[in-house]
């Protein structure tokens, strides 16, 4: 378990990071995101692509159909962002440990 004290000056607050549980978090938004990729996209297109949305029989109907494409692109885009936050937090963690054990192993003159 990672702990992480981080001080504004006059109060500091405490994070605890479980390394198992983060790389949890990584893996269920990499499997949303593989989902949004492999299936909503592709079947979003199709379902543009019908001829009863080309041809007009559900224009109005289907008014709404750009805003929703772009509200899966939003959903994709934020759960992409999260998920680099997350591998961002898992390198800054390996970093931090390879940093940690080079200084034990110098101190200890191995």
């Amino acid at each position: 378990m990672h702990k992480a004290v981080m001080g504004d000056g006059g109060s500091e607050l405490l994070i605890n990071v479980n390394p198992d549980e983060i790389t949890t978090v990584f893996k269920y938004l990499e499997k949303i995101l593989t989902e949004l990729e492999s299936n909503a996209a592709p079947n979003i297109e199709k379902l543009g692509n019908l001829e009863f949305y080309t041809a007009g029989k559900a224009m109005t109907a289907m008014e709404v159909y750009p805003e929703a494409n772009e509200k899966i692109l939003d959903l994709y885009d934020n759960y992409f962002r999260a998920s680099t936050l997350v591998l961002d937090i898992l390198n800054t963690m390996i970093t931090v440990d390879e940093t940690l054990a080079k200084e034990v192993i110098a101190k200890l003159g191995v």
